[in-house]
């Protein structure tokens, strides 16, 4: 996926640009700025704490979740909180699944090292899935944290802390 967005960016003809990701998206952001660093000039990692080092991504519950024929099917906890957002988004749910599947992949704390550019890891404060953020950030040469006060993980994305975090952390760029 980090080939892709690099393609993309390619594609519309832009040398560097700044890259926000969400959950998974926040995987792929790593992912490009690590592998395309010259295309990468900041990077959001929202939703994604220290769980990109030392998690793989959501439990296969949640991605049974989604294949799920309803909601009323889900008993897992996150299972149900993925599914009743996606649905509220009327989300593609078998390819939600398989991204989910799909996203496995951490990176080793010496890769997290390697990731120059400057970046805002923003995580809600009651945030049980992407792990914590100062973790995180203390791996990063230029990390900075934001924390999304009273947000879980699926609520934090829309929040207008995260919103108002991101543009001033886009705005400090030179």
């Amino acid at each position: 996926m980090a080939e892709d967005a690099h393609r993309l960016l390619r594609h519309l003809g832009l040398d560097r640009a700044d890259v926000i990701g969400y959950s998974m998206g926040a995987r792929v952001a790593a992912q490009m700025a690590l592998h395309f660093p010259h295309a990468v000039r900041s990077a959001i990692f929202g939703g994604l704490g220290i769980h990109l080092v030392e998690g793989a991504g959501l439990p296969q519950t949640v991605a049974d979740a989604l294949e799920a024929p309803s909601l009323d099917d889900v008993t897992d906890p996150m299972g149900r909180m993925f599914r009743a957002f996606a649905d509220a988004n009327k989300a593609d749910l078998r390819a939600l699944a398989a991204c989910i599947r799909g996203s496995r992949q951490v990176l080793s704390r010496e890769e997290v090292g390697r990731i120059f550019q400057p970046v805002m890891v923003a995580i809600g404060t009651r945030d049980a899935v992407a792990g914590a953020a100062a973790p995180l950030v203390a791996l990063l040469p230029d990390g900075t944290q934001l924390d999304i006060p009273n947000r879980d993980h699926n609520p934090a994305v829309g929040d207008k802390v995260f919103k108002q975090g991101a543009l001033d952390f886009l705005k400090s760029r030179p």
